[in-house]
């Protein structure tokens, strides 16, 4: 699967991600084996939950925002798992490295200890205008996250990328140069316009309720 980096400290990466093929496949929905005895704390589960940017799309108390609701969801933790390591554009995939099982687990039972009467549903994300282009859907289609994390905290081959704020001539210029070795920086994968936004949405941080 291709995979997307940014500017000439990323060259050590270039040999880790596979340049075979021009465009990433959609993950696939997998059977998981869940480990057993598996321990959670809900408190930590809160604090991951604004950590890992859930809540810029769930709302601060996951009662809902750009996506839907968790707070006291009825899947199973098996099936809660599986929706976040085969998520599909706009949402990345969130794989171990992103996101452990217990992590994970943790959040689970804090979104099953939610008051949802007391918390309200003050501070809501408001749902982003049908048809934009988000930067984090690029980040995602195009396969960036393989390499540098669901929302671009890094990985153990390539480096964070959030908060970048080098002028668009200068990393469209490094990018190019290095399309030889991956095609993902071709103006044919990635044209100006994807990347502008692309780039702007690093630059806020990689806020995954940030747009073009």
């Amino acid at each position: 699967m291709k995979r997307f980096f940014f500017g000439m400290l990323l060259i050590s990466a270039v040999a880790a991600c596979d340049t075979r093929a021009p465009a990433p496949p959609r993950p696939a929905p997998s059977e998981m084996e869940l480990s057993t005895n598996l321990k959670g704390n809900p408190v930590e589960g809160s604090q991951l939950y604004r950590e890992k940017q859930c809540a810029a799309c769930h709302g601060p108390t996951a009662l809902g925002g750009i996506g839907k609701q968790l707070a006291h969801t009825d899947l199973s933790f098996k099936q809660f798992l599986s929706k976040i390591r085969n998520a599909l554009p706009p949402k990345p995939a969130m794989n171990e490295n992103d996101l452990s099982e217990t992590q994970a687990y943790s959040i689970y039972l804090w979104l099953q200890a939610i008051d949802t009467e007391s918390s309200g549903r003050a501070g809501l994300q408001p749902a982003i205008p049908a048809g934009q282009t988000l930067g984090i859907q690029i980040w995602s289609e195009k396969g960036c996250a393989q390499c540098h994390g669901a929302f671009a905290q890094g990985g153990p081959h390539a480096p964070a990328l959030a908060g970048q704020n080098y002028p668009f001539e200068r990393q469209r210029a490094l990018m190019r140069r290095s399309a030889g070795q991956n095609q993902v920086h071709s103006d044919k994968y990635i044209p100006d316009d994807l990347l502008k936004r692309l780039l702007d949405w690093l630059r806020r941080g990689a806020d995954p309720a940030s747009g073009c």
